[in-house]
């Protein structure tokens, strides 16, 4: 696999889709920042290969940001070719388990934390080459689901504050990019209780998000069938939509 970057910066490398992506990048010679709150889980990944430096971040702390930002441009000369926010914490929730401190979490590190890093982002370079800037949302922010209740408003807000500045972000340089990933096997889906359709292993969700970002797209969704299932259900007029989620909570 050729890839188009020289460099990338990985933020939430430390497990499942963000560590594939950046295990993939540096193992085809790219030259990878990763970046996680478990500086010892990055230590690990970054031994295994020679063009892996880890930077200690929490994207939930501004000057944090600031800093891993200023330290990445110091050492790669500039802001990386490709940048992929995949930071994000879940838990899964329903009126029973209703938690609004549990959502308050959710909210500062998937949405307000990507917010963080990307205004750092912005502050500290203004690329003369194209960078690629992808956000990894996901298909539960598209419509409000039974079980999601916690978790899919911050990727909603997410995937609106990214579809909103990408007009003005494309004319300071950056390609714009969402990764709608479906069901992945990580320690976060292992909290899932209900049957999870075409459950990927990481390795495979990160091939098809590299493949993705090589291509076009601004939404880089994955995998169907799954996914055009759950982009269906975004048209539908309220009646119906609420006819087939009440159907999943009573199988539940």
């Amino acid at each position: 696999m050729d890839t188009p970057w020289k460099s990338a910066w990985i933020i939430g490398a430390s497990s499942g889709l963000g560590e594939e992506i950046s295990r993939q990048l540096a193992a085809h010679g790219c030259k990878t920042y990763i970046s996680a709150r478990r500086v010892n889980v990055l230590d690990e990944l970054s031994n295994q290969f020679d063009n892996s430096t880890p930077i200690k971040l929490d994207i939930t702390n501004r000057d944090q940001c600031d800093q891993a930002t200023k330290k990445v441009i110091a050492e790669n000369g500039s802001l990386p070719d490709l940048i992929i926010i995949n930071a994000a914490i879940y838990a899964p929730m329903n009126v029973e388990t209703f938690d609004p401190q549990k959502i308050a979490d959710m909210i500062d590190v998937n949405y307000v934390g990507s917010a963080n890093i990307i205004d750092a982002i912005i502050k500290s370079d203004n690329p003369t080459n194209s960078i690629t800037l992808a956000t990894v949302t996901s298909p539960s922010g598209w419509r409000g689901l039974p079980g999601g209740i916690g978790y899919g408003p911050s990727k909603a807000a997410l995937i609106n504050m990214i579809e909103g500045m990408t007009p003005e972000m494309r004319e300071r340089g950056f390609d714009m990019r969402l990764i709608n990933p479906g069901f992945i096997k990580t320690r976060l889906t292992e909290m899932n209780d209900f049957e999870m359709p075409q459950l990927m292993e990481p390795d495979d969700a990160a091939r098809r998000a590299i493949k993705g970002l090589m291509s076009n797209k601004f939404d880089i969704s994955f995998p169907n069938p799954f996914i055009l299932k759950l982009k269906f259900l975004r048209l539908l007029p309220y009646k119906l939509f609420f006819n087939i989620t009440s159907r999943l909570t009573q199988k539940k």
